[in-house]
């Protein structure tokens, strides 16, 4: 779904459940509405209930990094352990194939995660750095047809 799209009841709870993960949940103050929004496409997956259970964003290339990119993955905490982030990194993933055919993927994860995106075939490309507190580390998914 592109930014312009979005209702504004749509937009307050996709800032909402970003808040709700990244600044309450893992106790981390930054600035979440960082610009790079109306540019992205962003994935909502809902649960049951119709509200937001998964999302994440592509950035275009040239927008976070010179190759598209994939961030602020999350999955409502209810919502853990049923496949969501897996099948929303599979999306993305397919998402940066099509529309940007022959070019690889760059993340910013966070250090936990690096096995979680290992198994879609990203690799550290960086040391290891702090982002609004937290340790994460550049990886990269090279482009494979």
């Amino acid at each position: 779904m592109r930014f312009e799209a979005f209702t504004a009841e749509e937009m307050y709870e996709l800032l909402a459940i970003r808040q709700e993960v990244f600044v309450v949940e893992q106790n981390c103050a930054y600035l979440d509405a960082d610009a790079l929004d109306p540019t992205a496409w962003h994935l909502l997956g809902r649960g049951q209930s119709g509200s937001i259970a998964a999302y994440l964003r592509v950035n275009p290339p040239g927008t976070r990094f010179a190759e598209p990119s994939v961030g602020r993955l999350l999955t409502r905490a209810s919502d853990r352990g049923k496949g969501l982030a897996q099948a929303a990194m599979e999306k993305a993933i397919s998402k940066c194939r099509r529309d940007y055919p022959g070019m690889g993927i760059r993340i910013s994860a966070q250090t936990y995660l690096t096995d979680f995106y290992n198994g879609f075939g990203f690799s550290a490309c960086s040391p290891p750095y702090e982002e609004d507190g937290i340790p994460h580390v550049d990886m990269f998914k090279p482009f494979t047809p």
